[in-house]
């Protein structure tokens, strides 16, 4: 039987997929909403992702509360100091807060090993979901 565990835990965390080490989360309550951001430092071996999954615990119900999502890119050298908005598509919201992202379609567009890239959500603040 515990056989039989390790390996369904094996095996599910590399079908389920996994969130990188080089990602970080930092969630604030600003007056009655919730602002979070996630950096991601492009590496690539992340450019090389058929996708990600970014899954936290900040969007209770975004179905009817809803949520503004930006994405920001950073290649100029000067750290997280300077950012250019970029093109959402092909990043996706699910319900109850998981984020899709494809990472090989940036490299197709250009991206590089080396940048940063930001996506910043904000969404009205409910019970403890800026925590």
């Amino acid at each position: 039987m515990k056989k039989t565990a390790l390996f369904f835990l094996l095996v599910s965390s590399s079908l389920f997929g996994e969130v990188s080490e080089n990602i970080t989360f930092k969630n604030e309550q600003v007056g009655e909403m919730c602002f979070t951001t996630i950096d991601i430092n492009v590496t690539d071996d992340w450019l090389n992702k058929e996708f990600e999954l970014i899954e936290f615990n900040s969007y209770p119900n975004i179905r009817r509360q809803g949520f503004l999502m930006d994405m920001f890119y950073s290649n100029a050298g000067f750290g997280k100091s300077q950012w250019t908005e970029m093109d959402t598509r092909g990043v996706y919201m699910q319900s109850p807060g998981t984020i899709y992202l494809e990472p090989y379609r940036y490299a197709e567009s250009g991206m590089q090993p080396g940048w940063l890239l930001r996506i910043s959500i904000m969404n009205p603040a409910s019970g403890d979901s800026c925590k």
